[in-house]
């Protein structure tokens, strides 16, 4: 796509080959001004992906959340020929239920933030709920009244209940006025709906399957010990099964669910596939009707 009034010539005198939306990559801050234009003209839509840097054991990057909606962003961006706003490395979380900790393997009395367990390394990088709505909030109101977009799709790589909860309420805030039409939906990245009726694990072998479809480097299952079950409290990967309550008598992973064994970027590639057409069809009948 090129830019409206670019030199015939000007391809010829750019260094380093290819611009990334000529690699259909449509992140804005790549994009000249007449292109973003152009493509706001043609569909009115800006996507958003969203989700903060979290741990995800030692074997997947921090940014996994983040790196994944940015992935899924990127593709339905390619496809629906629109930008997508730079990735907001944010995201918020409460306090673990007693019911749960105890789920994971811990007493049930601790005070713990998502996945932010006693041994870790390194913490999360959480905001508080009431600054991520404020964030959030705020790019909206520039992409819609800044930038001139009508309709934003966000792409929310993180699942915390707090974070679904603020997002849900800012779009039914932002879509009160029906006669407009829907003018933000949210949806996440990478699972297709199947999964999503099961219980989804953090940083097990689906999760990890899926970063290294789309950023390989970012998994390296070689810093999980070689041998052993893999303990919840320890290494904070925890499988769906035990997020829904029913933990294994150890509290480890499932044999099923351990990245060291069952990480397959080819089953990645799947299930992105499958949660992009599904995606797609919810944007064209939500946000793009005819």
């Amino acid at each position: 796509m090129p830019a409206a009034g670019a030199s015939p010539d000007a391809a010829a005198h750019r260094r380093g080959g290819l611009r990334p939306i000529e690699q259909g990559d449509w992140n804005m801050a790549y994009l000249f001004p007449e292109e973003i234009a152009e493509a706001r003209a043609a569909t009115g839509l800006v996507i958003l992906p969203i989700a903060p840097i979290e741990w995800h054991g030692p074997h997947l990057a921090m940014g996994c959340d983040n790196l994944l909606a940015h992935a899924f962003a990127r593709e339905l961006a390619r496809q629906l020929r629109c930008p997508y706003y730079p990735p907001l490395f944010i995201g918020t979380e409460r306090e673990r239920e007693p019911g749960l900790l105890r789920s994971i393997g811990f007493k049930g009395d601790e005070f713990i933030e998502g996945m932010d367990f006693p041994g870790n390394s390194v913490g999360s990088g959480y905001y508080r709920e009431e600054v991520f709505a404020a964030v959030v909030r705020d790019t909206l109101n520039i992409l819609f009244e800044r930038m001139g977009f009508s309709r934003v799709l966000i792409v929310n790589g993180h699942g915390a209940e707090n974070q679904k909860e603020v997002l849900t309420r800012l779009c039914s805030e932002y879509n009160a006025d029906m006669k407009r039409g829907k003018r933000v939906i949210w949806v996440y990245p990478g699972f297709p709906a199947a999964l999503l009726g099961t219980g989804i694990g953090h940083a097990d072998a689906s999760e990890a399957s899926l970063l290294s479809a789309s950023f390989p480097e970012c998994v390296d299952v070689s810093r999980l010990p070689g041998a052993g079950k893999l303990k919840n409290t320890r290494f904070g990967v925890v499988d769906g099964k035990t997020f829904d309550g029913s933990p294994t008598r150890h509290h480890t992973v499932r044999d099923k669910d351990d990245p060291r064994k069952h990480t397959d970027a080819d089953l990645g590639k799947q299930y992105l596939a499958r949660a992009v057409k599904e995606a797609l069809r919810q944007v064209k009948r939500s946000l793009l009707p005819k």
